[in-house]
């Protein structure tokens, strides 16, 4: 911890999640598109407007920060981290887009809402560094693989697929490493990955981090990715027998078969994502995820890849010098901290949000509605990707998936959304049908829309109609025809 932070007294306040659906009865009230209420389902019951009050009035000095760091913050920063036996996921929240200024943690629990802070942007990077574990890392040779985003995503359900191969070895008191792996139990990983999201896979760390890049149709657009994957000589293809529902056989080449093995050696995983709202509704954001092995950091640097489009992915080993420089720039290193009071014009303000509450007549409470937006997300400074937290019209999905079959979409509906039953924090209630849909930011099929893997797990935050609103695990959401959800 820092000096400045240390100064702050970092302290915790645990806000329930009865207190925050008083925030609901405030009819003007809208939280933006990174605010951590925007994921979230009310709880039964009646709202807990005294104990909002309590809170909101104990958030004083450097907490005055907390209200528009937490309704409408201007920076957020998710880190994931998994070494197959544990996962963790920390979200960080700053109202001021270049984390100037107090951040707090926000951690989502059953049945309350935990704050902590203050904090600086220099703890969350002592953070990843500490998770990454970096004590006795040399500065080896540079190498990287390029890869289409196709063969990216195939070659995590390959490492996926050792690793379920190694494991089912092993309780078969089998010896040693697979040689390769079928492609009955490459599509298993897959779906394995998608369906139950944990950090410590792969295919699961990357769709949490950019889940409007997961592909509908994944086992027919790895075929021919394995292919070009075959012809440049990053794994060779074993044809198997046309009546056996194994089918082929696929064995990772050098560069990829020593990652792998340090993958199935139990390394750690972990991904950094930086959201910043640029503008009104302009929304920058860096990913970059990887693994830490005995020789260096592996990571994927997926820059140039626009939201819900397509491009290369390129894998780069890295000292940990690299690393460190690589994640501070990611963080935004530029910031300075500061001690001064938080001055930044909002309307999310400690004091007037308080006052908003105590004023406010205790009524159907709806969540807290976020705020729309309708400006395309602007790409941030490379290693940055532009990915959206709120619904955009995207790139063009990439021709080698299998489009779906275009569905009657339901009509445009004016009544107000139903809300959907409450549920703890984000929990996958449906998924999306394996052949993939169309999201919409409204219940309109007029407008632009975003094209859905197959397979993703979403959660329904509320319906009108046919229509389903539906949320991704990093808080990205949108409509879609909600008969055809699995």
């Amino acid at each position: 911890m820092t000096g400045t932070t240390a100064a702050m007294a970092a302290r915790e306040i645990r806000i329930s999640k009865q207190a925050l659906k008083a925030f609901g009865e405030l009819p003007d009230l809208r939280v933006n598109a990174l605010s951590t209420l925007a994921r979230m389902q009310p709880p039964d019951g009646p709202a807990d407007r005294a104990a909002l009050i309590t809170a909101l009035a104990g958030m004083d000095g450097p907490w005055l920060a907390a209200p528009p760091a937490l309704l409408g913050p201007g920076r957020t920063v998710e880190l994931l981290f998994g070494d197959g036996d544990t996962a963790r996921i920390g979200q960080y929240l700053w109202a001021d887009p270049d984390g100037r200024g107090p951040g707090f943690r926000a951690t989502i629990g059953k049945d309350v809402l935990r704050l902590a802070g203050p904090i600086e942007r220099d703890d969350v990077l002592l953070a990843a560094l500490d998770l990454a574990a970096m004590p006795g890392m040399g500065e080896p040779e540079p190498a990287a693989i390029t890869f289409s985003l196709e063969q990216f995503w195939a070659t995590l359900a390959l490492f996926d697929a050792y690793r379920m191969t190694l494991l089912r070895n092993r309780l078969a008191r089998g010896i040693g490493y697979p040689t390769g792996v079928t492609q009955q139990t490459l599509a298993e990983a897959w779906r394995a990955g998608i369906g139950r999201p944990d950090p410590g896979w792969c295919v699961s760390l990357f769709a949490l981090l950019r889940p409007d890049l997961v592909p509908a149709g994944f086992e027919a657009l790895a075929i021919p990715a394995i292919d070009e994957m075959d012809a440049a000589e990053l794994l060779a293809r074993l044809p198997g027998d046309a009546d056996d529902p194994v089918g082929d056989v696929y064995i990772l080449g050098p560069g990829l078969d020593d990652l792998c093995n340090a993958i199935l050696d139990g390394v750690v995983q972990f991904g950094l994502s930086v959201q910043r709202l640029r503008a009104a509704n302009e929304i920058d954001l860096a990913t970059v995820g990887g693994w830490r092995t005995p020789v260096g950091f592996w990571l994927a640097d997926m820059s140039a890849i626009p939201f819900g489009g397509t491009g290369s992915v390129v894998l780069s080993l890295l000292g940990s010098s690299s690393f460190t420089n690589l994640i501070d720039h990611v963080l935004g290193g530029n910031a300075q901290a500061t001690d001064a009071p938080f001055a930044m014009k909002t309307s999310y303000s400690r004091d007037a949000v308080l006052a908003a509450v105590r004023k406010a007549k205790p009524a159907a409470t709806q969540p807290p509605v976020a705020a729309p937006a309708s400006a395309q997300v602007a790409p941030a400074p490379a290693p940055a990707v532009p990915v959206a937290p709120a619904p955009v019209a995207p790139a063009p999905v990439p021709a080698q998936v299998a489009p779906a079959p275009a569905p009657v979409a339901p009509a445009p509906v004016a009544p107000a959304p139903i809300p959907a039953a409450p549920a703890p924090a984000w929990v996958p209630t449906h998924t999306i049908p394996p052949e993939g849909m169309t999201a919409w930011p409204t219940p309109d099929p007029q407008k632009p829309g975003t094209q859905l893997g197959g397979g993703l797990p979403v959660a329904v935050a509320e319906r009108s109609g046919d229509w389903a609103h539906v949320v991704t695990s990093n808080g990205w959401s949108g409509w879609v025809d909600g008969r055809r959800l699995v």
